[in-house]
C-alpha cells in the first residue's frame, strides 16, 4: 500500500465529470495548509498552521507506511483532502475537508469517502473510526455516509463506520 502516496490514483466513474482521488504531493501543501487554517475551528488543532510547519508534517507523514492523504479532484481541479491512516488494528479517518465551498452538497466528497474506506479495506481488513467535534457540521455528513456514534466525550464524538447503518 505504500506505493499508492508515490503515484497512483483512484479514478471515480462519474457523469460527464472526472472525479478522482490521488495520493497528496509536496505541490500540495499549500492548499492543504490554506484549507487546515481556513476550517480550523472544526478541528482539534486550531492554531494557524506556518508553512514551514506544513513542510515539516509532510516529511514527517512521508516516513509512516500505513498513513494516507489524499486530494480530492473534480476534472482535474483540487477541491478537498482525506486522511486514513492505520494506528494499531483500526483506520482512522482525519482532516476531511471540501476545500472549495462551490463544491459542496454535489456529492463529491461522499463518493471520494467510499473510495477511500475500500482502498483501505484491500489492504487492511479492520474497522474504520474517527474523532469529531460535536460542534463540527460534519456530523451529519458522517452520519449519512455510513458513520455512528460510537462514544460521546466532553467536547468531540467518536464514530465508527458501519455501513448498512447508513
Amino acid at each position: 500500500m505504500d506505493s499508492f502516496k508515490k503515484n497512483e490514483s483512484i479514478t471515480i466513474d462519474g457523469e460527464g465529470l472526472s472525479l478522482r482521488l490521488r495520493a497528496a504531493n509536496e505541490d500540495d501543501l499549500e492548499n492543504l495548509r490554506q484549507w487546515k487554517n481556513d476550517h480550523r475551528a472544526f478541528f482539534f488543532h486550531k492554531m494557524v498552521i506556518s508553512p514551514e510547519q506544513q513542510r515539516a508534517w509532510f516529511n514527517t507523514f512521508k516516513t509512516r507506511s500505513d498513513d494516507f492523504m489524499f486530494i480530492v479532484e473534480v476534472n482535474h481541479s483540487a477541491i478537498g483532502c482525506m486522511g486514513i491512516r492505520l494506528l494499531g488494528e483500526v483506520w482512522d479517518i482525519y482532516n476531511v475537508i471540501l476545500g472549495l465551498p462551490d463544491y459542496r452538497k454535489k456529492g463529491y466528497m461522499g463518493k471520494a469517502l467510499q473510495a477511500m474506506l475500500n482502498f483501505a479495506q484491500s489492504g487492511n481488513h479492520c474497522p474504520m473510526t474517527l474523532q469529531v467535534l460535536q460542534s463540527n457540521p460534519a456530523v451529519a455528513w458522517y452520519k449519512k455516509n455510513g458513520f455512528v456514534i460510537t462514544g460521546e466525550h466532553s467536547d468531540h464524538f467518536s464514530m465508527a463506520y458501519q455501513p448498512n447503518n447508513g
